[in-house]
């Protein structure tokens, strides 16, 4: 069932676009992932806002209950249905963003009616990968490079896709329209495809001698390293965002970003449980029994940590303030120390004689 636009941002269906826009506003801040919230739901408000805060969406709505155009489909998918007489639509045409409401416009204005030009600056590729940490670096954070192979800006030309000083001049492929149309008549009508001119990705513009690195294109493969700030506290399978450090677009818009998922070595000795750090301290049957005094050695540095008597294996002493930093930036966990009392496989004839005695007063 179609989602009711009005009811996700809580709007009547008479709503000014002044109402709309302050209602989205208030639901984005309240929603948004990077301040914690449901990223669904954001979506979900965005998609709805998107719907309404456009006059020729707003009314296709009204008068179907959805938006013709391929917001809906998922990443690389679109629609995937066909026409009569052949046209396909997969929410692609050619690698270009692709407004289908024009489509739909014109089919309703009288089939095949004139198609508005709409060249958009596609943001870059975004890039998703894996860092292996050690675990103190995910305690105390640090700092590190990472090395990746992808398209860029061109360190010739700067992205212009001339030569350095060449002028830039119409495009011939699109006559500087930026986009190739193709008309395809049916017994509907008139269904005019319109795809991002490949020779001067939608710009309209040609150098007039192209770049000898990168052929025209503004970009090219190369290899980058990029610092990379890793916080206090970070978590195993926590994502790191680096915007603008994906791949560069070749249409002229922004680069795409940067995602970081970190991965934690495990430490011989210790282990994370939320904020607080997990050790074992092994410790003899008399210090169990009589108490001691026992030197650990901790991530940051040295502690005495006195152990009473009587302490029993499996015990838990807490040291406070001496785990990892805490997510929400203030303060510490704790370090758990878990006792092991170990027990001798061999003793002496006089401790034995000893235990013996032990043994007849019941201990």
């Amino acid at each position: 069932m179609a989602k009711d636009y009005y009811k996700v941002l809580g709007v009547p269906r008479n709503a000014t676009k002044e109402d709309i826009k302050k209602a989205y506003r208030k639901l984005a801040h309240q929603y948004h992932p990077d301040k914690g919230g449901d990223e669904a739901r954001f979506k979900e408000v965005s998609e709805a806002y998107q719907g309404l805060s456009n006059d020729n969406k707003r009314a296709q709505y009204d008068q179907f209950g959805r938006v013709f155009e391929g917001g809906q489909a998922g990443p690389g998918q679109g629609f995937g249905f066909e026409w009569p007489g052949g046209f396909r639509s997969d929410g692609d045409f050619g690698g270009a963003e692709f407004d289908f409401s024009d489509v739909f416009e014109d089919f309703l204005s009288g089939f095949g009616g004139g198609v508005r030009q709409k060249t958009r600056d596609r943001k870059g590729r975004d890039i998703k990968t894996e860092l292996e940490i050690p675990f103190e670096e995910a305690v105390f954070g640090g700092k590190r490079e990472v090395e990746l192979s992808k398209l860029s800006r061109c360190s010739r030309c700067g992205g212009s896709g001339g030569e350095p000083g060449s002028k830039l001049e119409s495009c011939k492929t699109c006559d500087g329209k930026g986009n190739i149309q193709k008309t395809q008549r049916t017994f509907l009508g008139s269904f005019t495809q319109v795809s991002t001119c490949p020779e001067c990705q939608g710009s309209g513009k040609r150098p007039e001698k192209k770049c000898h690195d990168c052929g025209g294109r503004g970009v090219a493969n190369a290899v980058e390293r990029i610092e990379v700030f890793v916080p206090k506290g970070i978590r195993e399978g926590e994502v790191l965002k680096i915007t603008g450090k994906g791949e560069a677009s070749v249409t002229g818009g922004v680069p795409g970003d940067l995602y970081i998922r970190v991965r934690v070595r495990p430490h011989p000795r210790f282990r994370r449980q939320e904020d607080d750090i997990v050790m074992e301290l092994p410790i003899k049957l008399s210090q169990a029994i009589l108490g001691d005094a026992v030197d650990v050695e901790m991530l940051d540095g040295e502690i005495k940590l006195k152990v009473p008597e009587g302490t029993q294996s499996g015990d838990v002493l807490k040291v406070r303030g001496k785990g990892a930093p805490s997510a929400s930036g203030y303060g510490r966990g704790d370090l758990l120390i878990q006792i092991k009392v170990e027990i001798p496989r061999h003793i002496s004839k006089k401790t034995k004689e000893l235990f013996q005695e032990m043994k007849k007063e019941g201990l």
